[in-house]
């Protein structure tokens, strides 16, 4: 099982961008950028050529309390950015009204793999590596895959008193008869409403273990 991921090098992040938050305001897995050529209500973020950025809502009126943020970012190489919060404003006729702990806010926001997928770019907190961000990547794809697929799979389940996901896997292993997962090891996992999804890898294969708390049943997901 495979899924390519899409890299984005050489990219030009100066301008203006559609954003979802204001960054650094919120705790986010990640922001999501869309570039702009024209202005409407929302939130934004204008990268600037001086290094700095401003990220900002632009509002209908202002009778409620708008907070912006600005601080500057660096362009680490083609793949990675990183951004740090060194301002809070605020504009609005109830702002006096509003308690905000600014420094909560300004920090250093770290470092961002800088990820293009279809018309947008997402900001993924990164640890710099890129191999890593790749990796992250491509599990999070397959993933997201077979959580659109997970009927189609076939499973056979059996009973785990594990509590950990590598005892939950274990179980799984000890009664599997078809495929050798020994070597096999948990790189990425996440839970649906239909269970707990292991990734396991091995080199460049991958197989999906599937764990129901509720009922403490674990089965390797077989492909129909």
């Amino acid at each position: 099982m495979f899924l390519p991921f899409v890299s984005y090098g050489q990219i030009n992040m100066v301008g203006i961008w559609e954003t979802k938050e204001i960054i650094g305001l919120s705790n986010v897995a990640e922001y999501s950028l869309k570039e702009q050529k024209s202005l409407a209500f929302g939130h934004y973020l204008a990268l600037k050529n001086d290094d700095t950025f401003s990220s900002y809502t632009l509002e209908e009126c202002l009778s409620g309390c708008s907070l912006s943020t600005s601080g500057t970012y660096k362009i680490i190489d083609d793949y990675h950015i990183s951004m740090n919060v060194q301002k809070v404003s605020r504009s609005g006729l109830t702002c006096g009204m509003m308690k905000v702990d600014e420094s909560q806010i300004i920090k250093d926001l770290g470092i961002f793999y800088i990820y293009k997928e279809g018309g947008l770019i997402r900001l993924i907190p990164s640890n710099g590596i890129l191999q890593d961000d790749k990796d992250k990547m491509l599990y999070t794809q397959l993933l997201d895959s077979f959580d659109r697929e997970w009927k189609k799979y076939n499973y056979v389940w059996t009973d785990t008193s594990g509590n950990l996901p590598e005892e939950i896997v274990k179980d799984c292993e000890s009664k599997n008869k078809l495929i050798d997962l020994s070597a096999y090891k948990i790189v990425f996992s996440k839970t649906e409403g239909y269970g707990s999804i292991f990734l396991l890898r091995q080199n460049e294969d991958f197989h999906y273990v599937l764990y129901d708390a509720f009922k403490k049943k674990v089965s390797l997901a077989y492909p129909k």
